[in-house]
């Protein structure tokens, strides 16, 4: 189901219906930018954000389902050294062809199961940035970063760097503040989240664990 139909006040920005993503185009699968999700996954994610919410702070989504096309996408872009990519900004120090066996890009993605979303947190009432279109790498200085929210969260979403790992030791204080109220409240209501992405958490009790679906987001 759409998430907005449920939630239209929590913030999108699909990155994968844009060219704004690693791929530097936009991904297969995704002709409409808009959050899908099953409904338990749903239903706990409005419970977040409305958790988060009696702390100032809200939810803003990069991706939830994701059509298993895009993932054999993505696995097809890493092998054509010609395609677009925003490397620079994504993947700084890494070849594409390493982010396989790195652990980046997945053969499978929980995503493809609809219970699995990629969120970041931003101030409740804070103004709604919109997709940016050019950055420097992901993990460098936050005011030269792509500019997703006003809060300091150590890198942007999907960086492919240590730096994006939940518990990495070279954060500061504010950015180890900042992840840890957003895995809280997303723990809380029945998300466990990825250890090499802070950004990423998939539902504990997913109502289809063994099922990709193939589905385009129309």
């Amino acid at each position: 189901m759409r998430l907005r139909e449920l939630a239209p006040a929590i913030v999108q920005d699909m990155r994968y219906a844009s060219p704004f993503n690693f791929t530097g185009a936009a991904v297969p699968g995704y002709d409409r930018s808009e959050c899908v999700l099953t409904r338990a996954a749903a239903n706990a994610l409005i419970r977040a954000e409305k958790r988060l919410s009696q702390q100032g702070y809200g939810l803003k989504l990069f991706d939830c389902y994701r059509p298993a096309r895009a993932v054999a996408a993505f696995n097809d872009w890493v092998k054509q050294p010609g395609a677009p990519d925003l490397g620079r900004i994504f993947h700084p120090g890494i070849a594409r062809g390493d982010l396989v066996t790195r652990g980046y890009i997945a053969a499978n993605s929980s995503h493809s199961r609809g219970s699995t979303v990629d969120v970041g947190l931003v101030r409740a009432g804070g103004a709604t940035l919109p997709t940016p279109v050019d950055a420097g790498p992901c993990d460098g200085p936050l005011a030269t970063r792509p500019r997703e929210t006003d809060l300091d969260l150590g890198t942007s979403f999907d960086c492919f760097s240590e730096k994006s790992a939940l518990g990495h030791p070279g954060v500061t204080n504010q950015v180890r503040r900042n992840r840890t109220i957003l895995a809280t409240a997303m723990s809380a209501e029945g998300f466990r989240g990825y250890g090499k992405e802070w950004w990423h958490f998939t539902l504990a009790k997913e109502p289809f664990p063994k099922t990709s679906f193939d589905f385009a987001i129309e």
